[in-house]
């Protein structure tokens, strides 16, 4: 087996360590855009990109003509250079996902999870074990050494600082993929993940301070503030489900994460079902039937659509007197629906204050993404 290089195997210089960084967070790009970029003199560039390819982690890609019309070449990571693998444990599905430190997919997988699967953590490291085999048989020799995996799961804290547990098992997903004992493995947050796909790529690039909030089988918060995912002392920032609820009526009693169940699919469908009249039918049995039925008219389906993004609402309006974001990004299979989109708005000018809400821009790609790009930046981060 070839030994993976370290950081100290290529003792870059600091302009070159700056240029594979950067070619690794905005891509292919000329001498002259990067040495503007990073403010480097065009022998310093020369140099940075003679070591990287010294070093095999850097290529060119042919020429591009200029506003000059001269041909400058343009400049790319080597795909021998290393990839990374992305893993998505969902509530619904499991994707396994490989890269390049460009960015672009080698090879990608996915395994639907049935209703009975989604509650046995066996079968969803099974269903991980199976689609990481494929994506890793599929990438070949010239992608170069696998540098890092990332997993995206439902993590909740545990007591204690900068400590995890994970849901029964799922302690057990690092363990299986078929890997190389020296390839760095972690698992983090899957709504961290979406919220830093969504910064990077999508809905809030160019926000610094934005909440992704994730509305599906179970509800989770992404907090980005200043440009930093806010983990919080116990890594517990964002658990929302943990709010005290319910909390309209003076005699009830909280329960642990009664939020989390009473917003999450499984109870909208429970009330939708108890409230549709006999007289229009069968009623939806799931939630993409639900808004597809609301989208095309029926007014029962529109009452409970509107119902929902009210409590919605109320969640975000919650989250802004604590954080004050300028922007609320909602995702996840049910708030990812235009049609929460209104009413969510109204109730959060009606009990806080004007702030930009959107639908995410990655759908239910966002989780798989920010795994991917979290890989990427930490295995650059221990290359250079």
């Amino acid at each position: 087996m070839r030994r993976r290089p370290e950081a100290a195997d290529y003792d870059l210089a600091t302009s070159s360590r700056a240029v594979f960084n950067a070619l690794a967070t905005v891509g292919p790009a000329t001498r002259p855009q990067l040495g503007e970029a990073l403010a480097l003199s065009k022998p310093t560039m020369s140099a940075a990109i003679a070591e990287l390819a010294d070093h095999g982690l850097v290529t060119h890609q042919g020429a591009v003509r200029g506003t000059t019309g001269r041909s400058a070449q343009l400049y790319s990571i080597a795909a021998a250079a290393g990839h990374v693998l992305g893993v998505e444990a969902g509530s619904t599905r499991v994707r396994v996902s490989a890269h390049a430190l460009d960015g672009h997919q080698i090879a990608t997988a996915e395994r639907r999870l049935s209703s009975r699967a989604r509650r046995v953590t066996e079968a969803v490291v099974s269903a991980v074990a199976r689609a990481g085999e494929e994506v890793m048989a599929a990438v070949g020799e010239a992608s170069g050494p696998l540098r890092q995996v990332v997993i995206a799961a439902p993590t909740v804290p545990a007591e204690g600082r900068v400590k995890e547990l994970r849901p029964d098992g799922l302690d057990t997903l690092d363990k299986a993929l078929p890997l190389p004992p020296e390839v760095p493995v972690s698992i983090e947050n899957n709504v961290n993940c979406a919220a830093m796909a969504e910064h990077r790529v999508g809905a809030a690039r160019g926000h610094n301070d934005f909440v992704y909030l994730q509305i599906g089988v179970k509800i989770g918060l992404g907090l980005v503030v200043g440009g930093q995912l806010l983990r919080g002392f116990h890594g517990a920032a964002g658990e929302i489900a943990m709010l005290p609820f319910p909390w309209s009526d003076a005699d009830a009693v909280p329960r642990r994460a009664g939020l989390e169940e009473y917003l999450g699919s499984t109870a909208l469908m429970a009330r939708s079902t108890a409230a549709w009249p006999a007289p229009k039918g069968p009623a939806p049995r799931t939630p993409e039937a639900l808004f597809a039925a609301a989208a095309g008219g029926n007014e029962v389906a529109r009452r409970m659509v509107d119902a929902h993004a009210r409590n919605v609402g109320r969640v975000v309006s919650a989250v802004l007197s604590v954080v004050d974001p300028g922007l609320v990004v909602l995702g996840g299979g049910v708030g990812q629906n235009q049609l929460l989109l209104p009413e969510v708005r109204r109730v959060v000018d009606e009990l806080a204050w004007p702030t930009e809400i959107t639908i995410g821009a990655l759908g239910d790609h966002a989780t798989i993404q920010g795994a991917v790009h979290t890989a990427i930046t930490r295995a650059v981060d221990r290359m250079i």
